[in-house]
């Protein structure tokens, strides 16, 4: 597991497109989960010393969907060995667990 395991998702959709924010405390994290998110046009900025933040769009570059880019966290959060990342989706509150979503 990571030193800097603390992290929040968050979600605002429009009809066409969805807008993601992750927290996520630590630059390598940051770093590796802003990586794997390329695909959806990501980027990191940093909030303070050991706070970042990860912005990520859907559709992706490509046509990959927000379903694509909650894998690719899902994917993030067990290669970190995380147990749960809080989130909202189209401003409902979700729970992303160990790599499945509830």
């Amino acid at each position: 597991m990571s030193e800097h395991s603390s992290l929040g998702v968050g979600l605002a959709e429009s009809d066409t497109s969805a807008a993601i924010e992750i927290d996520v405390e630590g630059r390598w994290d940051a770093l590796a989960l802003s990586e794997r998110l390329i695909p959806f046009h990501s980027f990191l900025v940093q909030y303070g010393a050991q706070h970042w933040v990860v912005h990520a769009r859907a559709p992706g570059g490509h046509g990959e969907d927000l379903t694509d880019a909650l894998r690719a966290i899902d994917d993030w959060v067990a290669e970190r060995g995380l147990e749960s990342v809080s989130c909202r989706v189209g401003g409902r509150a979700r729970q992303l667990v160990g790599g499945e979503r509830e």
